[in-house]
């Protein structure tokens, strides 16, 4: 039954992934140049686009991130007892999600709320330019890490749990 519970929590998990990976590579290249192309400019309140950023983060990203936050959490500890090398790809896997998320909870999110929700911040122009041009890059970098948990997720997978 353990190893049942270890499997399904950690399929779940690299699903999951990949769903979050799918729909955050989505919004990378459709729906950040809306507001991130032509900062500070595309960040005003008269820009109607910046409904999608809003609304996204406030329906979608806001149940699947926490919700992946779970689901990894779970697999990982159902982690400890399967076979070492199996273990040890899980727990990779499942630490650099869980690593992502609390990242993205202490930097993406903020941020991008006081750029996008809050146009700008009131900050002036050119420390806006440089925020969007920094949470553009560094969300390559979370998208990378993402890309790499899967692929310890898949190797952990194809490894047998006997």
């Amino acid at each position: 039954m353990r190893l049942i519970l270890a499997s399904v929590t950690f399929w779940l998990f690299v699903v999951w992934s990949c769903f979050i990976l799918g729909a955050g590579v989505y919004e990378a290249l459709v729906v950040e140049p809306f507001w991130a192309g032509a900062a500070p400019t595309s960040l005003m309140a008269s820009n109607p686009l910046l409904v999608v950023p809003e609304r996204a983060g406030m329906v979608f990203w806001s149940t699947v991130t926490p919700g992946l936050g779970l689901v990894a959490l779970a697999a990982l500890l159902t982690s400890f007892g399967t076979p070492r090398p199996h273990m040890t790809w899980r727990i990779a896997s499942t630490g650099l999600a869980l690593f992502t998320i609390l990242v993205t909870a202490v930097y993406f999110v903020p941020t991008i709320i006081k750029m996008v929700a809050h146009h700008g911040g009131g900050l002036p122009d050119d420390v806006v330019v440089a925020e969007v041009k920094r949470w553009v890059m560094l969300n390559w970098f979370r998208v990378a890490a993402m890309v790499v948990s899967i692929g310890m997720g898949i190797r952990a997978l194809l490894l047998p749990m006997s």
